[in-house]
């Protein structure tokens, strides 16, 4: 019997597990983390992947908006890089005055100031005008034309009206859009919210009752509907300028990617697949993992994500033992409401006539439910989680005996200490 640990909220949930009956432990390859990222910041800035170097883009007349990620993404440490962006920006001539940083909500729920320092640092939050992007308000974003497959594209006007945009976040496997950042910082970062629900609805075949369409995953970008759609309107919109950051397990910058939106994008979509995509030979009959620990598992609406990974590494009908903190509960107002439907069908109907991004999640968190054994060891209310048609523990030890005898004798298992960003496929 070995002990195994896995990360919870700020703190860490262990087990004994049979080592015998371990078949994977899925983990990140080895890297090396950047010692000097202010001079990665600036070397990548100076020399960019399909771009001018940034002092040959921006003129110090302009105006340049920022956007980054919401406080969803803390972990993708914003603060720790956009103020060597910033003072770069400054080296050529643009006053602090002369910068707006906008944060790419998409549909999540607004920021509150805290929130906004935590994002962009102490430092930055006190110098710069940050502000919300706010997806519902009319008045606020500009229609710009139909992409190339129908989509309405009304984007935020501060950053249609700017002289420069900037956008930066950090790349992950995605489990619809293929991968993270990139793009994603406009759509649905910054896009009215008609925008963001025609788009989100390519992630499902055309037809009722014909289900997701399996091109719409993660690691897939050709091909892919939902993440062509983005790209197209990304070009559109044409921003200036891309920074992405990747990250280790440990919250360590790895590399960071620069230049055009798309050539810097791919690049670092590369060096994902190379980091945490892992091979197996085997599916497991019980997944153990863990959303990572705050605040990739702040709410069930970001633990989806590690949902979707654990489908890829576990048997149809197999146990899932997951482990996320939800201290912020569901992580959006109608997420329960989608379970008024009582059949994946039903909820995929409703999905298609009227679709919201927290409906994607809810139908994906059904899907789970459906087509795997769910045991959950979060802060959430027992009967909310039995609604959701997953089986509620209180503790690691306890979901694993419910695992032990929901499965077959002597069960093969797989752990995923990092489910939200390791990506299993069979080698």
């Amino acid at each position: 019997m070995g002990s195994y640990k896995f990360k919870y909220g700020n703190s860490e949930l262990e087990s004994y597990i049979d080592d015998n009956r371990i078949i994977n432990i899925l983990v990140p390859s080895k890297t090396t983390p950047l010692d000097d990222l202010r001079g990665e910041v600036h070397k990548v800035l100076d020399v960019p992947t399909g771009a001018l170097p940034l002092k040959d883009i921006i003129k110090p007349e302009e105006k340049v908006v920022i956007i980054v990620s919401d406080i969803t993404r803390l972990w993708i440490k914003t603060d720790l890089y956009l103020k060597y962006i910033i003072e770069y920006i400054n080296n050529i001539g643009v006053a602090d005055n002369q910068i707006t940083i906008i944060i790419a909500l998409g549909s999540h729920r607004p920021s509150t100031e805290a929130e906004k320092e935590s994002i962009v640092g102490d430092e930055v939050y006190k110098r710069i005008e940050v502000v919300d992007h706010d997806c519902f308000n009319q008045e606020e974003n500009g229609f710009v034309g139909h992409s190339a497959v129908g989509t309405p594209i009304y984007i935020n006007k501060r950053v249609l009206e700017a002289d420069r945009v900037i956008l930066t976040g950090g790349i992950v496997f995605h489990l619809f859009a293929g991968f993270g950042g990139g793009a994603k910082s406009i759509v649905p970062g910054v896009a009215g919210i008609e925008t963001i629900q025609h788009n989100h609805r390519l992630t499902f075949n055309k037809g009722e009752g014909t289900g997701l369409n399996p091109m719409a995953s993660s690691n897939v970008i050709k091909g892919n509907p939902m993440r062509e759609d983005i790209t197209d309107i990304c070009r559109k919109i044409k921003p200036d300028f891309l920074v992405n950051a990747i990250l280790d397990t440990e919250g360590n910058f790895l590399k960071l990617v620069a230049g055009d939106f798309e050539e810097a994008w791919l690049e670092g979509c590369e060096f994902i697949r190379s980091c945490y995509g892992v091979g197996i030979e085997e599916k497991a009959d019980i997944i153990v993992a863990s959303a990572g620990g705050y605040p990739k598992d702040i709410n069930l609406y970001q633990t989806v994500k590690t949902m979707d990974n654990c489908l890829y590494g576990g048997k149809v009908n197999s146990i899932i033992v997951l482990m996320s903190e939800c201290r912020d509960g569901l992580g959006a107002a109608e997420f329960m409401d989608w379970f008024q439907y009582k059949t994946i069908e039903a909820m995929e109907m409703a999905l298609k006539r009227n679709f919201t991004v927290p409906g994607y999640a809810a139908y994906k968190t059904a899907y789970t439910g459906v087509n795997r054994r769910v045991v959950l060891v979060s802060s959430l209310p027992e009967e909310q989680v039995k609604e959701l048609g997953f089986l509620p523990a209180k503790s690691l030890n306890e979901a694993m005996e419910v695992a032990y005898k929901l499965s077959p004798p002597n069960p093969k298992i797989t752990l995923m200490p990092y489910g939200g960003t390791v990506l299993s496929f069979q080698s």
